[in-house]
């Protein structure tokens, strides 16, 4: 940054003309006038990109050190791109002004900035004494953090022992496929079909083609099958016996916030910008921000303590175009959001556990297992949080894969758990997320009194027990394929199967008695659809087994005064007769107590458009 000072009478602007690149106009800033003020000229330059914070800081406490030499009672932060041939991206020109004026805010500094990317005219009367013109040129790289070493990885085994992942050989295929990619950098080019897409194709899951890359949309059969997983990972987190907290939030945040614009350094170049009329915003990335701009108003005693707050949060970021999965990597996401707020360390811990075996429960519901990535933000994070994975490991019978990042930088974490499954192409796959959150209390302003009346900062436990809503679609995807590359048919639990019975009729004069099985099992709560079509028994049969219908049952002159049918059990493959309160009664056990929505598309088939 390249900069120069003028301490001025007076310094008067007016806008003329937006460039390409110019902010939106803030309300009353076309125009402005400030006395006895030290003008700050500022060229924000190609070195700067990846330091705001640094730079900007620099800045900061030099321009109030000038301020205070020369006596000016106010600063004017005026953008100026002729100090340097080499100027930043706009993006870094826009966030480094905002950022060196809220941290001159911080420091109780009457400041003003005029707009960026606008021309503009203006006069300036300067005072002509001999520290009324000054230059400065700001790097920044005192206060760049200084990573110390590279990261590295070791395995942890429930004995204790550690090993090097060059000498360890004895983890399962998902363990050591996982190994191989994180820690020795080897990935095996994909081969074969990708076959959950089938399924995705099948249910109606599909990147919308008028919108940005990795964004999906959902037909009526996904749109009710991600909309029980949302009420499913609710209910989750409803039966843990933590004190919860369900809120809903916007989805963009001020990058004009100093909490925001720190949380959002960590995210790099996958953050998705937007610009409003007055200021620049971030698309959230999780829940985080939502909740903690929240909590930081509420009034908590140690007494409330523990107790989570949850969203399903749309999430958004920005991966990279050739890198999307439709419900594995996206730009838009639904993140499942659980923060569990604790007072202490071993608090958190306990926690930690309790979730660790929560998530590996809802894995097992699908008959799959999970390996473990322990991240860790130094090693005295994981000197400090070894006892809690030596009891995870016991508890499992399972090695870890650590983690190390390199140190030297101020994490707002000690450590984190990614659960991975192995996929249908042989990739391990993070699902599940567990995080201890030493950091964004404190940047957030979130405190609890303590018993001595003191105000204290909270540990903060970030998890998605289930993943996002769209990887656990992935995980259900997934499963069905693998049931299928083993021989068997491949299924979805009955609980978020869209169509749980399907009804079809031989002809017209059977219509009567299948409306009437309809009506009954909808009063049941149980999603039935009818094939009320004049196509064959043949066909119609076909396409319910095709469309992965639980139950499908054929309604001919037999089944007119009879409560026992011959039902197709896909589960099973095969006919089985059964009567109709057998079949309620074994859907209802089936689905148990899991969320149940109603379809969300008109029963007869007769009825709906060709999607």
């Amino acid at each position: 940054m390249k900069t120069l000072y003028i301490h001025a009478d007076f310094m008067e602007y007016e806008t003329k003309k937006a460039t390409p690149v110019a902010e939106a106009l803030p309300e009353g800033h076309a125009s402005g006038r400030m006395e006895e003020v030290l003008v700050a000229f500022i060229t924000v330059e190609k070195s700067d990109e990846g330091k705001v914070n640094a730079v900007a800081a620099e800045a900061a406490a030099d321009l109030v050190e000038v301020k205070q030499k020369v006596g000016a009672e106010r600063i004017l932060i005026y953008p100026y791109a002729h100090l340097s041939p080499e100027l930043s991206d706009p993006q870094t020109g826009k966030e480094m002004l905002k950022v060196l004026e809220h941290m001159l805010k911080e420091k109780g500094v009457e400041v003003e900035r005029a707009p960026f990317g606008w021309y503009k005219a203006f006069k300036i009367s300067c005072k002509g004494h001999p520290l009324s013109e000054l230059s400065r040129d700001f790097e920044g790289n005192e206060a760049a953090p200084e990573r110390r070493g590279e990261e590295r990885f070791l395995i942890l085994l429930p004995d204790g022992t550690e090993l090097s992942p060059n000498e360890y050989e004895q983890g399962t295929e998902c363990f050591m496929i996982m190994m191989q990619k994180e820690a020795l950098k080897k990935e095996w080019p994909l081969t074969g079909e990708v076959k959950y897409l089938r399924l995705c194709k099948k249910f109606g899951i599909q990147w919308e083609s008028m919108s940005d890359v990795g964004h999906m949309c959902f037909s009526p059969k996904g749109a009710l099958m991600f909309d029980l997983c949302a009420d499913y990972s609710w209910q989750i987190v409803n039966t843990m016996g933590l004190a919860l907290y369900t809120v809903k939030g916007t989805n963009m945040f001020s990058l004009d916030e100093g909490p925001v614009a720190e949380h959002a350094k960590l995210f790099g170049d996958r953050l998705y910008m937007i610009e409003g009329e007055k200021k620049d915003f971030v698309m959230r990335y999780a829940a985080c921000h939502q909740q903690f701009a929240m909590m930081r108003h509420w009034t908590i005693s140690y007494k409330s303590l523990p107790y989570g707050a949850f969203e399903v949060a749309d999430s958004y970021r920005l991966e990279q175009s050739g890198e999307t999965m439709l419900c594995f990597r996206t730009r838009r996401l639904n993140m499942p959001d659980l923060h569990v707020i604790c007072r202490d360390i071993p608090e958190s811990e306990g926690w930690f556990e309790r979730l660790d075996a929560r998530i590996y429960d809802e894995a097992d519901k699908l008959g799959r297992d999970y390996e473990m990535l322990v991240n860790l933000s130094s090693k005295e994070a994981y000197e400090l949080h070894k006892p809690m994975l030596m009891r995870l490991m016991k508890a499992h019978n399972k090695p870890m894969l650590i983690h190390f990042y390199p140190e030297g930088i101020n994490y707002y974490w000690t450590v984190n758990i990614e659960y991975h499954i192995l996929d249908d192409m042989k990739r391990a796959r993070e699902i599940g997320t567990v995080q201890i959150d030493i950091g964004n209390a404190k940047r957030f302003g979130i405190t609890y009194t303590d018993e001595n009346g003191k105000k204290q900062y909270p540990i903060i436990l970030h998890t998605a027990v289930i993943g996002t809503i769209e990887r656990y679609l992935y995980t259900l995807f997934d499963t069905a394929v693998r049931e299928e590359s083993q021989g068997r048919l491949g299924t979805l639990p009955t609980w978020v199967n869209p169509e749980q019975v399907r009804i079809m009729t031989v002809s017209e004069t059977h219509l009567p008695r299948a409306r009437e099985l309809v009506e009954r099992l909808q009063k049941q709560r149980i999603r039935v659809g009818l094939d009320d079509r004049g196509e064959t028994v043949g066909k119609k049969v076909r396409e319910a087994k095709q469309d992965w219908v639980g139950y499908a049952i054929v309604i001919g002159d037999k089944e007119m005064a009879s409560d026992t049918f011959m039902i197709y059990d896909r589960l099973q493959n095969k006919n089985v007769e059964m009567s109709f309160d057998a079949l309620v009664e074994k859907i209802k056990a089936e689905v148990g107590d899991m969320p149940n929505r109603p379809m969300y598309m008109p029963y007869e088939m007769s009825r709906q458009v060709d999607i």
